[in-house]
């Protein structure tokens, strides 16, 4: 069953008895606490896919401009089409395209493939385009808004709106402050909360992963 971010929020305050005013964490906290308990699900499991909303999955192709820059909500790229092809562009890593192409990054005309590792938060298109178009892509991604009002529902499955509730408690109990702090408490929610959603990956790790697999259709925790 879905859950307002209202409920939510009710469901923290009930579980660390915090229902009385005045409150050991704010209003405020606890909704950014529900904010990031969701875009940490979607890191860490991919939660959301999208093919439809114009602004993460398409992008306008410029004459002679082989660079998209990616809308910063996208997580991973798991298919590229443009509209003027039947068949999704080839992925292409720059290593291979160095060795394999030498000079391609002068050539111009149809595009054909895409290289995913060029630039941060972008992908780079094989050949320069010669003609407008537009690109669809599917992506993961985080959800398209915070959660601020009080009847605002997650966006991602309400299977796992409840586990949500993991993180929140995760960074309730870590605060520094001495009503507040429980490391135990804080270790068994994000426990549960992993069990749900997936360990963290290492920055490093992340963006490596999301270049030599986000960019095909790679899920899971990484």
């Amino acid at each position: 069953m879905s859950l307002t971010l209202l409920q939510l929020n009710t469901l923290f305050r009930q579980e660390t008895d915090d229902q009385s005013a005045p409150y050991l964490w704010s209003d405020a906290e606890v909704t950014d606490y529900a904010n990031d308990a969701q875009n940490e699900a979607c890191r860490r499991a991919r939660l959301i896919r999208d093919s439809a909303t114009a602004a993460v999955c398409q992008y306008a192709v410029a004459i002679n401009n082989p660079v998209i820059a990616l809308d910063l909500r996208v997580i991973s790229v798991r298919r590229v089409k443009l509209a003027s092809r039947s068949q999704p562009l080839t992925r292409r890593y720059l290593a291979d395209m160095d060795a394999l192409t030498p000079g391609w990054e002068a050539l111009t005309g149809p595009v054909t493939d895409y290289v995913a590792d060029y630039q941060t938060q972008a992908i780079r298109l094989f050949r320069t385009p010669t003609a407008t178009d537009t690109l669809n892509l599917t992506v993961s991604r985080l959800p398209l808004a915070d959660l601020a009002a009080n009847g605002d529902v997650p966006e991602i499955n309400p299977a796992y709106h409840r586990s949500l509730r993991f993180w929140m408690l995760y960074r309730a109990y870590s605060k520094r402050d001495a009503e507040t702090n429980d490391p135990q408490r804080a270790k068994a929610a994000l426990a549960m909360f992993e069990a749900e959603f997936g360990p963290r990956s290492p920055a490093f790790e992340e963006e490596w992963a999301r270049e030599q697999y986000g960019m095909d259709g790679a899920d899971g925790s990484y």
